[in-house]
């Protein structure tokens, strides 16, 4: 049977440097995670909640698929400043080899979700720009920050009227032979916005 593509926000998350310590820390670090997201999934706004929502564990990444009835605004910056909260919270009872870090990369886009499979534009294109060295090196070079994030051009000029551009620089990352622009927020949120429907997630 075939499977029709939908317009869906993507938000590829990274850990961090999680080999550093081999088995036992990457193993806290992808259990500090699920905790992490638990707790913002928790703060769900009720408008927001819906079945569709769909979370995947990959190792050292999850992936999230967002169903088009959440508005992109709301997931970017929404989103990130609960993850942001929720890892301060976790991570101020924790040293430094403990200490949880994120790579987050958002797009909007096709998808082919067909659980336990996935596919599409818009997965792709998250995966490499959370993998772009643009990201990994700003990481590198702000220790001080829990997370950071990185944009889809045509996510960020979807909703580029709701974002402050002077937070964003642009960048060309590698994807898949071919070169994308992306936009990296050089600081994370630190709180939500008003998005229209308060702050939160919506469930796995």
């Amino acid at each position: 049977m075939r499977t029709v593509p939908v317009a869906a926000t993507v938000v590829r998350i990274g850990i961090v440097a999680p080999s550093r310590g081999r088995t036992a820390r990457a193993v806290h670090l992808g259990t500090t995670l699920d905790g992490v997201l638990d707790e913002v999934f928790d703060q769900v706004p009720v408008p927001y909640r819906n079945p569709t929502w769909y979370r995947r564990p990959e190792g050292d990444n999850t992936t999230l698929v967002i169903p088009p009835t959440v508005p992109t605004a709301w997931v970017v910056l929404g989103l990130a400043g609960l993850v942001d909260g929720a890892l301060r919270r976790r991570n101020r009872h924790l040293n430094e080899f403990g200490r949880l870090r994120l790579r987050l990369a958002v797009d909007h886009g096709d998808v082919v979700l067909r659980p336990p499979h996935f596919g599409g534009a818009a997965i792709a294109l998250a995966v490499w720009l959370c993998e772009a060295a643009e990201l990994k090196a700003a990481m590198a070079a702000a220790p001080e920050h829990d997370q950071l994030l990185i944009l889809s051009d045509r996510c960020f000029t979807a909703i580029a009227g709701e974002l402050d551009p002077a937070e964003f620089r642009r960048v060309v990352v590698p994807a898949g032979g071919e070169r994308e622009i992306a936009w990296l927020r050089t600081r994370p949120d630190t709180g939500t916005r008003n998005t229209g429907a308060g702050d939160g997630l919506a469930p796995s």
